[in-house]
């Protein structure tokens, strides 16, 4: 098999978007029989699968290869600043089986639901601060003054560690994330920071302010001490679950109240129906994936995708946003719609690499969202969304703030 001719040639990514309530890029790929052509941040060439069957599959077929990517000599990079990192965005089964199954019991349904009343607790604390700060009037950021503090008290709180150890998260992440939006230099620096602060709460003395006993990373440390995981498997599955665990959810409640307020119909559905809640939750998750892209993985055998054959050593990009627009799996692809029926989009992606906080993330997101539509109705952008900063070159999309009015009706 051979790609289509008509396919455009070497599409850069990441893709640029205008603003944030411009189209996602580039929709005509779904219609094409094979793998459009990208070039990846780093300059590198790769295919992107874009159709929501060729995403699954790649993110499912052990042909395509999550290490291969960063240790095969002389293969594609993803970005100038890449590094091997042996977590659990980097490692294939079976080291990734066994690092995942320590992770999964802090992620499981009951964990999950255990944390429900915590969660809500910090929901209604911070809520309590933001409709504060907007009472006279005045526009409040809903990312900094609750969408991040939110996403990153409930994962310390999931992950244990202690208030006086709990850092810069968001800046670091801001680097960590960097695909093309910071030099090389800046981007690597964030990440050594980052890898810095989390050795020093794995490895420093026990005095009981850095690890909560019993917390995932207190259990990852037991792991370790018993020679389960090694010292760099320890630490880069640590920088994963601070960085993916904060950055995403507080991205997605930002970039979700968006789609609803500006969608009025859609946000006065929601108050009026409770029940709601679920399927809207789903539908801001397909609707605007905050990552466009998954990582990268590289063919380890010639495997045939589509129209492609995709070749031995070639990189392919699976695009979750481009999946959850796909006309063949979802009506009306292009429409906001919370009444819909929840599809199987791939905001979380899909197979052994799905994220593992999803069931996490989404308590979140209807918690936020349900005690928005109950305590704060009247919510409404402070400005046309088309002129909120919407930074570009990064793995997670979005506007970098948004200053709501609060005191509406």
């Amino acid at each position: 098999m051979t790609a289509d001719p008509a396919q455009p040639d070497r599409l850069p990514y990441p893709f640029d978007r205008a603003h944030c309530l411009s189209p996602l890029p580039h929709t005509r790929l779904l219609s094409l029989p094979g793998l459009a052509r990208v070039t990846l941040p780093s300059g590198d060439p790769a295919r992107i699968a874009v159709r929501h069957a060729d995403v699954v599959r790649v993110l499912t077929d052990r042909r395509f290869s999550r290490r291969a990517m960063h240790t095969t000599p002389g293969g594609p990079r993803w970005t100038l600043a890449d590094r091997y990192e042996p977590s659990l965005l980097g490692l294939d089964p079976p080291d990734h089986t066994r690092v995942r199954r320590l992770c999964a019991p802090a992620f499981r349904r009951e964990r999950v639901d255990g944390l429900a009343p915590s969660i809500d607790g910090h929901v209604h604390q911070l809520l309590d601060t933001f409709l504060a700060a907007g009472s006279g009037g005045e526009p409040v950021d809903l990312l900094a003054v609750l969408a991040l503090p939110l996403a990153e008290a409930v994962l310390c709180d999931v992950l244990g560690v202690g208030p006086e150890r709990r850092a810069p998260l968001a800046e670091w992440a801001r680097r960590k994330l960097s695909l093309t939006s910071l030099p090389p230099r800046q981007a690597r620096a964030g990440h050594d920071a980052l890898l810095a602060h989390c050795g020093e709460l794995l490895f420093s003395p026990r005095d009981g302010d850095a690890l909560v006993p019993g917390g995932l990373l207190d259990r990852l440390r037991e792991a370790y001490d018993a020679g389960v995981l090694s010292r760099p498997e320890l630490l880069a599955t640590t920088v994963n679950l601070l960085v993916a665990g904060h950055a995403t959810t507080a991205a997605t409640l930002t970039n979700g109240l968006l789609a609803l307020l500006n969608h009025p119909d859609q946000w006065q559905t929601l108050r009026d129906d409770r029940t709601l809640l679920g399927p809207a939750v789903e539908e801001i998750l397909r609707f605007d994936t905050i990552a466009d892209v998954g990582l990268p993985r590289l063919a380890v055998e010639d495997v045939s995708l589509g129209a492609t054959m995709i070749k031995a050593g070639e990189a392919v990009v699976p695009s979750h946003a481009h999946a959850g627009r796909d006309p063949a799996v979802f009506d009306r692809p292009d429409a906001f719609d919370i009444t819909r029926a929840p599809g199987p989009h791939l905001a979380f992606g899909h197979g052994p690499h799905r994220c593992i906080g999803a069931g996490l993330a989404v308590l979140e997101l209807r918690t936020a969202i349900g005690a928005l539509a109950d305590h704060a109705p009247g919510l409404r952008l402070a400005e046309p969304a088309t002129t909120l900063p919407f930074p570009g070159g990064s793995l997670i999309g979005g506007v970098s703030r948004l200053p709501l009015i609060t005191n509406g009706t």
